[in-house]
C-alpha cells in the first residue's frame, strides 16, 4: 500500500497574551492509496419528439433493451437502477426555427464489484442504444480503514511541520486544538469519446491500479520553552 504526504501549509501565530504561550497552527495532510474494488456508471438516455408519447416510448424501449443486455452480462437487479426521470417541453436548439419538442431523460445507474467486466458493461449500454455514457468511476467501497490510516498520516504530517518551525528557537510543542477535515476521494473517471461509442466493438477500459483516500487535519500547538 503506497502512502504519501500532502502539500505543506503553515501558519505561525505570533500573538502572545499575558500568561498565554505562543501557538503555531498547521495543516497536515495524509494520503493512502489502495486498489479499487467497485465501479459505478451513470448512463443517460435522452429522446425527443414532437409527440410526447413517441418520445416516452422510444426512451422506455432503449432503457429496457439496455437493461436486458446488462443482465446477459451477469448483472443483477441490485446492480441496476433507473433514476432522475424527466419530461420537458422546450425549444429544439439544434433546429434553426427553435421548434418546440418533448424531451425525455432517464438515467441508468450501475454499480458492480466485477471490475473485469467493465468493458462488457459499457458495450452492452452502447448496443442497447444508450446515447450518453459519461464517466466510469472506480473506488474503494469500504474506506473506513483507509480513512483512519490517512488521519494518522495527517497528524504526523502536522506535528512534523510544527516541530520543524519550533526547533528554530528551541521550543517544545504540545497540541492545543485539533480539527479533522476529511476530503472525500475524487473517483477515478474514464470519459468515453464519441469514437469509442460507435459500433458494437468492445469498448476498451483500463482499470486503475490505485485510488487515493486523503484526509487533512488543522492542528494548533502550544510552543513552550
Amino acid at each position: 500500500m503506497k502512502k504519501t504526504i500532502g502539500a505543506i501549509s503553515i501558519f505561525l501565530s505570533t500573538i502572545c497574551l499575558a500568561n498565554d504561550a505562543p501557538t503555531i497552527s498547521v495543516v497536515g495532510n495524509g494520503t493512502v492509496s489502495a486498489k479499487p474494488d467497485t465501479l459505478s456508471i451513470v448512463a443517460t438516455v435522452e429522446t425527443r419528439d414532437l409527440n410526447s408519447e413517441k418520445a416516452i416510448t422510444e426512451n422506455t424501449t432503449i432503457i429496457n433493451n439496455a437493461i436486458k443486455l446488462l443482465k446477459k452480462e451477469g448483472l443483477k437487479d441490485k446492480n441496476i437502477k433507473t433514476e432522475n426521470y424527466s419530461l420537458n417541453y422546450r425549444s429544439d436548439y439544434n433546429n434553426k426555427d427553435n421548434e418546440m419538442k418533448y424531451y425525455v431523460r432517464n438515467q441508468i445507474v450501475i454499480t458492480s464489484d466485477d471490475l473485469e467486466n467493465t468493458s462488457k458493461i459499457l458495450t452492452a449500454l452502447n448496443s442497447g442504444g444508450v446515447n450518453n455514457i459519461g464517466e466510469v468511476n472506480f473506488y474503494v467501497a469500504d474506506r473506513k480503514e483507509l480513512e483512519d490510516k490517512a488521519y494518522v498520516l495527517a497528524y504526523e504530517d502536522a506535528k512534523s511541520k510544527a516541530q520543524l518551525i519550533a526547533d528554530i528557537d528551541k521550543f517544545k510543542i504540545s497540541p492545543k486544538d485539533i480539527n479533522l477535515n476529511f476530503s472525500a476521494p475524487r473517483p477515478v473517471g474514464y470519459m468515453l469519446s464519441t469514437n469509442a461509442k460507435m459500433g458494437d466493438a468492445p469498448i476498451p477500459v483500463t482499470v486503475p491500479n490505485n485510488v487515493d483516500v486523503t484526509a487533512s487535519i488543522n492542528v494548533t500547538f502550544y510552543m513552550e520553552k
